[in-house]
């Protein structure tokens, strides 16, 4: 598995350079390093998507990284795979069919349905009724994250709350149009192609 490492190391430009253009034309880099220690190389995430490439997160160290990245103050760069098994043949083949999410610094990278649905298996969601409000209906719902990663949601223009690991928060949200939906956010934490958010609309459990 060859992997394109931090691909704007000392030039700063993710452009491809010549020698670059010609080692992708001949298609020998499975993948590329879009997080490497702190850093994080956005546009990377669109040549993933182009050229079918494996989306990889990685720390870098050149020492014990509980040292490193304590210092830093957050957990390490890591690649998040989405394997059936924990077999080496079920890892190898989630890699070379790109399912991977690129963490650092508490921020997720990758593409688009990797992120939802892993966000989606780590919150669940309860409703707690509806109130009216002068002439509105508003509906609270329990947000619950099993996960040990928190999440930065926001809904509407500029409301926006942090769930974090293994907590909960109640959110509160206008009904429009007289239909109760699942609650959608925008998950700010989370990067896919150009610099976007996914948004994810929860389910309510039952």
């Amino acid at each position: 598995l060859v992997i394109h490492n931090h691909p704007a190391y000392r030039r700063n430009t993710t452009e491809k350079s010549d020698w670059q253009k010609e080692v992708y034309a001949e298609k020998l880099f499975d993948g590329v390093e879009i997080a490497n220690g702190t850093k994080f190389y956005p546009k990377m995430i669109r040549r993933c998507v182009e050229e079918n490439l494996v989306m990889i997160g990685a720390t870098d160290t050149h020492r014990p990284t509980s040292g490193q990245f304590k210092d830093f103050g957050f957990f390490r760069t890591m690649t998040i795979i989405f394997a059936k098994e924990n077999t080496e043949e079920a890892i190898k083949d989630a890699l070379l069919k790109r399912r991977t999410i690129a963490y650092s610094g508490g921020e997720l990278m990758g593409e688009e349905k990797w992120l939802t649905d892993f966000i989606k298996a780590a919150v669940v969601c309860k409703d707690m009724g509806s109130s009216k409000k002068k002439g509105s209906t508003y509906h609270k719902y329990v947000l619950i994250n099993k996960s040990s990663i928190a999440y930065s949601l926001r809904w509407g223009k500029a409301v926006s709350c942090k769930l974090d690991p293994f907590e909960s928060v109640v959110v509160e949200m206008l009904e429009k149009d007289g239909v109760k939906r699942g609650p959608e956010f925008t998950v700010e934490n989370m990067w896919h192609i150009d610099y976007q958010h996914p948004k994810v609309t929860f389910e309510i459990s039952k």
